[in-house]
């Protein structure tokens, strides 16, 4: 079974979480965005996106006390971090 949400939907989503969590126009979160670096997300925000991603795509996101922590370096490695997860919830490797 394959992912039912395309990646680029994926992208739009976790983008607009990022966006609210950090209260600034989806706009300024591009998927080529350092997270830490460049969007400046500390511990805290990445709790708040934790929360905000397991809410909209329904699963649970592992712990990680910051992006680094997960090797996710970009918005966009964080969406395919999210598509992962998703696949490996319908059953399907990534």
């Amino acid at each position: 079974m394959s992912r039912t949400i395309p990646l680029d939907e994926i992208g739009r989503e976790v983008r607009g979480i990022i966006a609210g969590t950090l209260r600034r126009p989806v706009e300024q979160v591009p998927l080529t965005a350092s997270l830490e670096g460049g969007l400046g997300i500390d511990s805290m925000a990445m709790i708040e996106i934790n929360i905000g991603l397991e809410e909209r795509f329904r699963f649970a996101m592992p712990e990680m006390a910051s992006p680094a922590e997960a090797n996710l370096k970009t918005v966009e490695d964080l969406a395919r971090f999210v598509a992962a997860q998703l696949d490996r919830q319908t059953g399907r490797s990534a």
